[in-house]
């Protein structure tokens, strides 16, 4: 079985009434989070967080459904499935835009034709915007096939979704950046007006100064003044930590609030590792 790079269990998980649990499972092309959300109490009762990078003979489907057939957290009668799809191959189109007759055409201008995969379209809830993405064939084949009345997401409508459910103050400049293990997601933020979310893949904190400055340098965005929200896999004790500092004045990490409830298990751990996650369970 593949092992979690993470497993963090709530003690309390109530096994009998699992009507109360939603499982939210995002997938991306080298790793695979799992949440068990507990609604009536707003808390997490489990993660687990698998990485796929350093197992290169196996495809993502194979990888997913070993998990799902041995992990017991999806042999639970729950009632609500969600997929997040974390793939690069997206684009927001403004609603006035949009037509589902350019969905093919547009995402193999932009991303080519080499990687075959379906396409869906989605409104993001809150904003004039559609997000038009391409999910590997078989990897969405496989979760329909586990989970028949789940339903699905793209990671970035989620996070923009999140954002004007939890960010208290808008209307300012602002960077706000998602660390996985090898790739970073950017939104850009100038005067509350969202300019830029997109996926950019690093190898050192070099890369990852040179996305942000390059991002705010494209918008004309001072860097003296400009806040950067950072959550995801990054320690602030990290050479990429203080490499950030060296150019950004303005560095905090993501706060869950008072909505989320946190559980003893999980407050062993950084929270802003999760909270993106924990945040998406809610808008979902």
């Amino acid at each position: 079985m593949l092992k979690p790079a993470f497993n963090i269990q709530s003690g309390d998980t109530n096994t009998e009434v699992t009507k109360q649990y939603r499982l939210l499972l995002e997938v991306s092309a080298h790793s695979c989070s799992c949440l068990l959300f507990d609604v009536r109490k707003m808390s997490p009762e489990c993660i687990r967080f698998f990485k796929f990078e350093n197992i290169k003979d196996k495809p993502i489907e194979e990888l997913l459904n070993e998990i799902i057939e041995e992990d017991e957290m999806f042999k639970k009668e729950i009632s609500e499935h969600f997929f997040v799809y974390n793939f690069e191959d997206s684009s927001l189109i403004p609603d006035k835009f949009f037509s589902v007759d350019i969905n093919k055409e547009l995402t193999e201008l932009i991303y080519g034709n080499l990687e075959k995969g379906i396409i869906f379209s989605e409104k993001i809830p809150w904003w004039e915007l559609q997000n038009v993405y391409r999910v590997p064939t078989a990897v969405h084949n496989l979760l329909q096939q586990k989970f028949i009345n789940a339903k699905h997401w793209h990671a970035y409508s989620l996070l923009l979704k999140s954002h004007k459910m939890f960010t208290i103050k808008e209307g300012q400049d602002l960077f706000k950046i998602i660390f996985y293990a090898d790739k970073i997601i950017i939104t850009v933020f100038k005067k509350g007006q969202l300019q830029l979310i997109q996926t950019f893949v690093y190898y050192d904190e070099n890369d990852v100064v040179f996305d942000i400055l390059n991002c705010a340098k494209q918008f004309d965005i001072n860097v003296e003044d400009l806040p950067l929200e950072l959550s995801g896999l990054i320690e602030k004790h990290s050479s990429l930590y203080r490499e950030l500092t060296k150019y950004f004045a303005h560095i905090y990490f993501e706060q869950i609030g008072d909505t989320i409830k946190i559980t003893d298990e999980l407050n062993e751990y950084p929270l802003h590792y999760f909270s993106s996650l924990l945040k998406m369970a809610v808008c979902v």
